[in-house]
């Protein structure tokens, strides 16, 4: 089968991000110094965007699936929310997220839980605010990966995105609100929206972001050839949706 645009772009951004995930080392984010433990997705002006366009303060009960490094959940936790939760599949990013919360003086504040997806929370865990940044790429279900942290950017057939919506309602509040990142470019929001309304929430656009990258510093393969411009740029958006339940 023909590789896609999408699965170009997401193997050049699991290579760049390579070198951080396979040793550690630190970023510089948000005005801030952010420490990456080997095997973690590092954090990226993509996460600065998705934490920046939060609705954060004061009296909100946050919960964060999928938290990689910290830096949303931290952030939360800074800007005075009531209780934060982060939750990740990987061991590592959640010891990954403790480090930083505590780096950041908010280690008291932040719960960090190992868990698949919603798994570990129980039924009294209900917040006001739920927020993803999952894969972006909704790669072919037959996708077959050469290491785990390619997780981080393929969902074959989307079927994460699925449990998320199937699992999500017995943990929002009454009036609550679920904020997921995603991609017009690299992954396929229309699905992703469909499926909410199937499962009884309205959904809508809160904010959306574009860069372009040189399409000879990702590869001149034929997917990226076709979507370059004039200038041999490639355009890629991501795109903050808001999920409320009707």
């Amino acid at each position: 089968m023909d590789r896609t645009f999408a699965d170009d772009v997401g193997d050049w951004l699991v290579a760049q991000a390579d070198s951080l995930i396979k040793v550690g080392g630190t970023k510089q984010l948000m005005g801030s110094t952010w420490s990456v433990l080997p095997e973690v997705w590092p954090p990226d002006p993509a996460t600065e965007v998705f934490t920046s366009a939060l609705p954060l303060g004061p009296g909100t009960r946050f919960l964060e699936i999928g938290c990689g490094a910290g830096v949303t959940s931290v952030v939360a936790a800074m800007r005075g929310c009531e209780r934060v939760v982060a939750t990740d599949i990987n061991p590592a990013a959640v010891a990954n997220t403790e480090l930083n919360a505590k780096a950041h003086d908010v280690g008291h504040k932040v719960e960090a839980l190992t868990s698949d997806l919603f798994h570990e929370l129980g039924p009294e865990d209900v917040f006001d605010l739920i927020v993803s940044n999952p894969p972006l790429v909704r790669a072919r279900e037959d996708r077959v990966y050469d290491r785990p942290i390619e997780h981080s950017v393929f969902d074959p057939g989307y079927t994460l995105h699925q449990r998320f919506f199937h699992e999500v309602k017995p943990h929002l509040a009454a009036g609550g609100h679920v904020f997921m990142n995603t991609s017009d470019t690299m992954g396929d929001p229309y699905s992703i929206v469909a499926l909410a309304v199937r499962m009884g929430f309205s959904a809508r656009k809160h904010h959306s972001n574009r860069i372009e990258i040189p399409g000879t510093l990702i590869g001149w393969t034929p997917a990226i050839a076709a979507a370059a411009d004039e200038r041999g740029m490639i355009h890629i958006d991501s795109s903050i949706y808001e999920f409320k339940l009707l």
